[in-house]
């Protein structure tokens, strides 16, 4: 028995020693297929934004040097300034809402929608839009590159990931749809910027959900651009600026 013993773990121990090799000889993951992981968590994370894509665009442009982030409550009206910064862009909820995401200038900041502080997350890129927070903490977002702006994630640890150029039609379309200042959501709301009600030089964020519409920022010669939802629903978050 003990002269069969010896063997049996010989044999066992010589498996292992070739399931080892095996595995080392295992190749990476390649190239393609991490860009299409990407591009997988980036359409995902669109998704759990309740984002669709359609195409109709608002009007664009405006507040090209930056602006104040303003908050307002749809179910009641109230509106409010979030910090005291005026060059901010592009402002996006948090995923649990306590603070909001923008952009100064390359850089993003993190502003406590308490009491405004703010603080930086990762370090500066050459932003175009930001697009929304997913569970776990990443912003999805578009940084500029020749030719086209390309996604890019950008982890709570500050990590930032470009997504490959768009490989065909389909995306370049995708992407300039995204690109779009209008945003429309699953629950059939969308919010546009239109030029201002009360006869001002400004212009407006609309909410339209069916065939009612509601003038959500009624700010008249400011202009009022760059609108996002929170993830509950409930508040609209967008830049406010004079008219220069």
């Amino acid at each position: 028995m003990t002269s069969v013993w010896p063997r049996k773990v010989i044999a066992g121990a010589c498996g292992l020693l070739v399931t080892g090799a095996v595995f080392a000889q295992t190749p990476a993951a390649t190239p393609a297929s991490r860009e299409n992981a990407l591009k997988r968590i980036f359409d995902t994370g669109i998704g759990s934004l309740r984002l669709v894509l359609a195409g109709i665009g608002s009007l664009g442009g405006g507040a090209e040097s930056g602006g104040a982030v303003w908050r307002i409550d749809i179910r009641n009206g109230e509106a409010r300034r979030i910090g005291r910064a005026s060059d901010l862009a592009w402002p996006v909820s948090s995923s649990n809402g306590g603070a909001v995401l923008a952009l100064r200038s390359r850089q993003v900041v993190s502003i406590a929608v308490g009491d405004g502080s703010e603080t930086p997350v990762g370090g500066p890129a050459d932003w175009r839009k930001l697009m929304g927070v997913i569970p776990g903490g990443t912003l999805l977002g578009f940084v500029n590159d020749d030719p086209r702006p390309r996604p890019a994630l950008l982890e709570p640890d500050g990590r930032l990931t470009l997504l490959p150029p768009p490989a065909d039609d389909k995306e370049r379309e995708r992407n300039g749809l995204l690109l779009q200042e209008m945003r429309e959501y699953a629950d059939g709301i969308k919010l546009e910027v239109r030029d201002s009600e009360r006869g001002g030089r400004g212009r407006d964020i609309f909410l339209i959900q069916g065939t009612t519409q509601r003038n959500l920022s009624d700010c008249g010669d400011d202009l009022c651009v760059q609108p996002s939802r929170s993830t509950d629903g409930n508040y609209v978050y967008f830049i406010r600026a004079p008219r220069l």
